[in-house]
């Protein structure tokens, strides 16, 4: 494996689209933009769109966490170690919108219009199943990096106004597995798809 220092990331900016479950990645990946509000997905007469949610926190970016995946060992009599397992873990994607619009807290809460133009939020989070394209860039050396999740249960979280920032409404993902993405060499089912930076170079 070659010493590449092109590989080198620091995501000093990014975003997130979203689209329904399952949508197809735009004919090529180097479309995803910062600024593009909406892109296109592939397919034949696809009316399916990938939406930029558009500012998000800097000081709560967009972040992957993992809970569980442990491996178990059994023994045998006969020896230690005979066999072991590991159980799937949950991956999570967790972020927040600073985009204090209308259409932005609509799409992050999953709510609905109340009386006088105002958004009804729900007690129980409302279950959105999503699709998630995230796009990372590095203003220093012009570099994108992504991540494409075909189907995602997205839920709002939680509103918070610190006086010192923007107000933030917070959102959390967990990932699926999905018959979407190439299956691996011996049937194994994907989550999720990452794109280096060499992926973005338009050909």
């Amino acid at each position: 494996m070659a010493i590449n220092a092109d590989g080198l990331i620091q995501a000093s900016r990014g975003t997130l689209f979203t689209a329904p479950a399952k949508t197809a990645l735009p004919t090529k990946v180097s479309s995803f933009l910062l600024n593009s509000g909406t892109v296109a997905a592939a397919g034949s007469g696809s009316v399916a769109n990938w939406e930029n949610i558009g500012h998000t926190s800097n000081n709560n970016k967009i972040s992957f966490s993992k809970d569980g995946g442990d491996t178990t060992t059994k023994d045998t009599w006969l020896v230690a170690g005979a066999k072991s397992s590991t159980e799937a873990p949950t991956i999570t994607v967790s972020g927040a919108s600073v985009q204090g619009d209308s259409a932005t807290i609509t799409k992050v809460t999953g709510g609905w219009a109340g009386d006088q133009g105002g958004i009804v939020v729900p007690l129980q989070p409302v279950v959105q199943h999503l699709a998630l394209f995230v796009l990372a860039y590095d203003d220093s050396d012009k570099l994108s990096f992504g991540l494409y999740l075909p189907e995602t249960d997205f839920t709002f979280d939680n509103v918070s106004l610190a006086d010192e920032d923007f107000a933030e409404f917070s959102f959390n993902a967990v990932v699926k597995s999905t018959s979407v993405l190439k299956a691996g060499a011996n049937g194994e089912v994907g989550a999720y798809q990452i794109f280096a930076p060499e992926t973005f170079v338009s050909k």
